[in-house]
């Protein structure tokens, strides 16, 4: 069975447990069935359920006993949000979250567009300056495309859009790739398009172009992974 295979089982099964500790079928405390229960249970290999139980420990809903099997964990009254690994594949994964930044950041242009200053202008044109002079010189552009996405932030007159994209940018960084000359170019291209629409404060082309960008990105990286 192929690891790609073995994810999708082993996000399947994630789902149902969750959905049954979700639902009460296990309360806090109580044992989940033994390996090979629940390899009878879900009709998969002892290589899925031993992926779907270091997926429930890692997201803290069960932990594990020597000798004793997992139990259940208490859940906490008050749940802060977090980028949980949800146990798809890593192209998958990254794909969730970079639709996440999509959704967000899109909106964050259309703000941006409406809101924006001459001073937020200024700190949004020198950002592809750098990125323009960076390109030029075949150097790291990682993070002043950075940057441009926070400046675009603080643009949008939203303090939490900043939070947020600093948040998912960091759970990104792992999962930083090399990228080509060509795309680089092609990047500048499409945040120089961004601004544009920004600066005519044209909402709903900032957020067309910031989506394409985006799109764009989170094609070329997952596809990466696909095919590796």
């Amino acid at each position: 069975m192929s690891p790609q295979k073995n994810g999708r089982l082993s996000t399947q099964v994630v789902q149902q447990i969750v959905n049954d500790i979700d639902n009460g079928t296990y309360q806090p405390g109580d044992k989940l069935p033994t390996e090979y229960q629940l390899i009878e249970r879900f009709g998969v290999s002892r290589t899925v359920i031993r992926e779907v139980i270091a997926n429930l420990r890692a997201n803290n809903l069960i932990e594990t006993r020597q000798g004793k099997g997992a139990f259940v964990m208490q859940k906490p009254s008050l749940e802060l949000f977090q980028l949980k690994h949800s146990g798809a594949s890593e192209a998958d994964e990254l794909g969730y979250i970079l639709d996440l930044r999509i959704a967000i950041e899109a909106e964050t242009a259309l703000m941006a567009a409406k809101y924006r200053t001459d001073e937020d202008l200024t700190r949004i044109k020198a950002t592809l300056d750098e990125m323009a002079r960076l390109v030029d010189e075949e150097k790291n552009t990682r993070q002043v495309d950075l940057n441009f996405h926070y400046a675009i932030a603080i643009a949008s007159k939203n303090p939490h859009f900043l939070g947020l994209l600093k948040y998912i940018d960091s759970s990104l960084m792992a999962k930083e790739q090399i990228t080509p000359a060509s795309r680089k170019l092609q990047a500048l291209k499409e945040h120089e398009q961004i601004c544009h629409a920004i600066e005519q404060r044209d909402p709903e082309a900032a957020r067309a172009a910031m989506r394409l960008h985006l799109s764009s990105t989170r094609q070329r990286l997952t596809t990466r992974l696909n095919d590796r």
